[in-house]
């Protein structure tokens, strides 16, 4: 049995479950980002995507889809808190990505 730091939290009346990423589920996010080709998925939210957020959560596509974005930047808060670093290879992915276009 996998343990795991989580947090439950409620967002306008949802409970929803914020969880710590393993190491192994950040080296397999990392692998899946090239996977990503959704635009909106990609770039609605400046810290994480769609995606990163239903990983590190037991938020569905349906239930995102029902939040507004305020709600779901509640979600992220909580999610960075859980995963500092992954945020912070996020933020160094991002600066490497940013220099090697300039």
């Amino acid at each position: 049995m996998q343990e795991t730091n989580s947090r439950e939290i409620v967002v306008g009346g949802q409970s929803i479950i914020c969880r710590e990423l393993t190491v192994l589920q950040v080296r397999n996010w990392l692998k899946d980002t090239e996977l990503e080709t959704d635009p909106f998925e990609a770039m609605l939210f400046t810290d994480c995507t769609l995606g990163d957020i239903k990983r590190m959560t037991s938020l569905t596509d349906e239930m995102i889809d029902a939040m507004r974005p305020s709600q779901v930047d509640e979600v992220i808060s909580v999610c960075k808190e859980l995963n500092p670093h992954f945020f912070g290879l996020l933020g160094r992915l991002t600066k490497v990505v940013q220099q090697a276009r300039s």
